[in-house]
């Protein structure tokens, strides 16, 4: 039985491909857009050997819209989000795909995100089994993106390239520990994040990196990304989105993870 490819849009490489990004969006966004950040990365003559791989998320009831369906890869709480204390209302589809409210407290979709990291796994499968290497893949993503980018890289049988994270929150803390793999340690991580971000605070981003610095993942200045270990680099003034500068440093780092291959 042949699977269907799960649904992406593909932007080739500009040159000879000789590596891949699969690059996961945010919440109520779609592979499209992250195109044009795609598009622009590749007139940089050190990338132009990447395939872009920009995943869409379907839609699904979402907590933090009232229920409303959007693009989402896992349903999100920005109560428990934000760590709030205060009881906060869950939306739950019923069997017969009602939408029910549920009280609820510290919320996080465990089954989705779960469903949506195997999403990627099997997209990184793909990417195996057409003939390219998995140190040859770079996993990436914003937001809820970013978030499925951290959390598969660190648990995927596969040694990848490298994983990007921006805007992004780790998630799973309790499990990971039992999930986490050796080869997590030697994964070479961009951690990227605005300091106005009001959706994913500082802080508990802060918290994010020094809980995953305690899996014994070496922390790294902003100049040694593209080694194994943890570049988390924060950027004055941007809220929860990306910037020019943002993407720069992440060509860079593209460009060192999965360097142009010249064999």
């Amino acid at each position: 039985m042949v699977t269907e490819p799960y649904p992406a849009l593909v932007v080739p490489a500009v040159g000879k491909h000789s590596a891949t990004i699969i690059f996961v969006h945010g919440l109520g966004d779609s592979g499209h857009g992250w195109k044009a950040a795609a598009e622009t990365l590749g007139q940089n003559p050190s990338l132009q050997h990447i395939k872009w791989v920009l995943p869409h998320a379907h839609s699904r009831p979402v907590t933090v819209s009232n229920g409303k369906e959007i693009p989402a890869w896992f349903d999100i709480c920005l109560n428990a989000l934000k760590g709030s204390e205060e009881q906060h209302e869950h939306v739950k589809v019923t069997p017969s795909g009602d939408l029910q409210k549920v009280a609820c407290n510290g919320f996080e979709d465990r089954e989705g995100i779960l469903q949506s990291v195997q999403i990627l796994n099997d997209i990184i499968k793909e990417e195996i089994e057409s003939g390219l290497g998995a140190d040859r893949i770079v996993l990436g993503g914003f937001s809820q993106g970013g978030a499925l980018s951290l959390l598969t890289g660190l648990t995927t049988e596969h040694k990848l390239g490298g994983v990007i994270a921006l805007s992004a929150l780790l998630h799973l803390q309790k499990e990971l520990k039992d999930l986490i793999t050796q080869h997590a340690r030697s994964l070479p991580i961009f951690w990227a994040h605005g300091d106005a971000d009001s959706l994913a605070p500082t802080k508990l981003v802060d918290q994010s990196v020094d809980f995953l610095t305690s899996f014994g993942i070496s922390r790294l200045e902003q100049e040694e990304f593209g080694k194994p270990g943890l570049a988390f680099v924060t950027y004055a003034g941007l809220g929860h989105s990306s910037s020019p500068d943002e993407l720069r440093d992440m060509g860079q780092f593209m460009s060192r993870v999965v360097p142009v291959d010249t064999v």
